[in-house]
């Protein structure tokens, strides 16, 4: 099945999904320590998200673009509110 490239109809999914994610998990409310390992594996991530973003785009899908774009930003958003990350001067 191929995904719809209508932004509204990708909104409306996607806002859904992350809902129902939402409500099946807990949020972690105590001090934690971080593994090295598992902030590598955030950034792997948003490595990947914005090759898939460029991609998409290049592909005539920009509604895709969009949504992979926004997934990384949102990983370096969570980061950079964990202070695991800052700008570079």
């Amino acid at each position: 099945m191929a995904v719809s490239e209508s932004p509204a109809e990708r909104a409306e999914r996607y806002i859904r999904s992350f809902e129902s994610a939402f409500l099946r998990n807990q949020i972690l409310l105590t001090d934690a320590s971080i593994k090295t390992e598992n902030i590598k594996t955030v950034t792997d991530a948003m490595q990947r998200y914005l090759k898939d973003a460029r991609f998409y785009l290049e592909n005539q899908k920009p509604t895709t673009a969009l949504a992979s774009i926004a997934y990384a930003e949102g990983l370096l958003d969570a980061l950079m509110f964990l202070g695991l990350t800052k700008p570079l001067e």
